[in-house]
């Protein structure tokens, strides 16, 4: 799988809009997750696909194997270094930390404040547990079908069904997965016709960017917010957000004007983006009451990149370049 190198800066831009979100509280910034489901989505099933012609037995171990290596140690690393600082009540709770830490906030489950951003890590755990099946089993056209359902059920889901807050509907898998078959969907249409992506993605993309954007500005006027956890707002809010998201992962994609997205220091961010995500919040609960302000914030975001970078040269990055015995690796992974 060839590597795209403007994707690198897309994850760079989703965890600096989560971490200005957590740091100066601009409620819409916490698209950036929306933006990683869709990325994620995207890179995900490019590589099953490209692994496909393999023998079952290789194919779901190389990427069970790529993905726990990408994932679990600096997961781990994060719980213990936080747990230095916050303790280890937790893990009273261990069982939740495995797959289902999106559970935490829903079922109000005492956790430090600092884990709050895993619930996303979950959803994503829980769509490689059953992800590489459909496109193992499934040919592109049935694929596709499915994306497409899945898309469509989730808004239907969030509108069905309804809490007494917004946060299962935030959280829960079930009614996020629009965003990953998102990705999905994309993918496909990138094997099928990357020209047509190419020639006309700016143009889609930018106009569903204005049409998210202008969408999510006519529900603030009428003071429709998550928070709210109206009908209208499950719907229509993570569905604008979901428009923009796309719309920027196509204008990316498309290459046009995209030289900004090449720029190192944003792909080097974007590099090192999970562990960034990962530590960013129990960072700025730590120096937050000490330092106040844009000078609080600009330093717990040194740390954060400091922190990340650490654990990209020291640990990420050699257990990524790592080779399975089962032979050489099957595609580039996300």
């Amino acid at each position: 799988m060839k590597r795209i190198p403007q994707l690198d800066s897309v994850r760079a831009i989703a965890i600096l809009a989560v971490f200005f979100h957590h740091a100066l509280r601009i409620k819409l910034l916490w698209m950036g997750v929306d933006l990683f489901f869709v990325l994620s989505g995207f890179l995900i099933t490019g590589v099953l696909l490209n692994a496909k012609h393999h023998a079952v037995g290789r194919f779901f171990a190389y990427f069970y194997s790529r993905r726990a290596r990408r994932i679990l140690a600096p997961y781990l690393l994060t719980l213990i270094v936080a747990s230095c600082f916050f303790g280890v009540a937790w893990m009273r709770h261990w069982y939740l930390y495995i797959v289902l830490t999106n559970f935490l906030i829903p079922l109000h489950i005492p956790h430090p404040l600092a884990f709050d951003p895993l619930w996303s890590i979950a959803v994503e755990e829980q769509f490689y547990l059953v992800w590489p099946f459909a496109v193992y089993f499934l040919d592109d056209h049935r694929l596709r079908k499915l994306s497409i359902l899945l898309i469509v059920l989730a808004p239907v889901l969030r509108g069905m069904v309804h809490f007494q807050e917004h946060w299962p509907i935030y959280t829960l898998t079930p009614f996020r997965m629009d965003l990953l078959a998102t990705g999905a969907l994309l993918w496909l249409e990138w094997k099928k016709n990357r020209a047509g992506i190419e020639r006309r993605g700016a143009k889609i993309g930018l106009a569903l960017i204005v049409v998210g954007l202008t969408g999510l500005g006519v529900l603030a006027r009428f003071h429709t917010s998550t928070d709210g956890n109206t009908r209208l707002g499950n719907v229509s809010i993570y569905e604008f957000s979901l428009f923009i998201c796309f719309g920027f992962m196509l204008y990316a994609l498309s290459g046009w004007q995209v030289g900004w997205l090449r720029v190192k220091p944003l792909m080097y961010i974007g590099r090192i983006s999970y562990s960034m995500y990962l530590v960013h919040l129990g960072i700025l609960i730590l120096i937050m009451p000490r330092i106040a302000g844009i000078a609080g914030d600009a330093l717990a975001l040194v740390i954060t990149i400091v922190y990340a970078s650490l654990s990209w040269h020291i640990m990420e990055s050699r257990l990524l370049g790592r080779r399975l015995r089962v032979g050489r690796p099957l595609a580039e992974s996300a």
